[in-house]
């Protein structure tokens, strides 16, 4: 059997080696991590631009409300008149008549046994 000898120049490439292997490693974990940070960002600026077109409507909707023509549409809607003005309430018959739906009940047609069978084997 042969000796083996190593030399320091040989302990040194593959002491290289096994620094470039834990450094390939450590740099393949951060790119994982990068694109996974990445996504996330991606997912995060989609979030962020749907609260900010959330806001923009909201705030549209507190502008309409707080404007003049929401509450006169409040008012017209609650019977209420500015002043000067006369309640004008239509009044329609007094006695609604309700509608009559009449539903039609379905008649059982009798089935011979023979048409049953005949269905059977043969279909319709």
């Amino acid at each position: 059997m042969k000796n083996f000898h190593f030399n320091w120049k040989q302990f040194a490439i593959l002491g290289a080696f096994v620094v470039l292997f834990f450094l390939l490693m450590d740099f393949n974990g951060r790119i994982n991590e990068l694109n996974r940070l990445n996504t996330e960002q991606s997912r995060m600026e989609t979030q962020v631009q749907g609260n900010k077109s959330t806001q923009s409507a909201l705030l549209e909707q507190i502008q309409y409300a707080t404007s003049d023509a929401a509450v006169n549409e409040y008012a017209r809607n609650n019977g209420l008149v500015r002043e000067g003005e006369k309640l004008i309430v239509p009044l329609g018959n007094s006695t609604p008549v309700p509608e009559v739906v009449i539903e039609p009940t379905p008649t059982q047609v009798k089935v011979s046994n023979r048409d049953i069978w005949w269905a059977l084997f043969f279909g319709d």
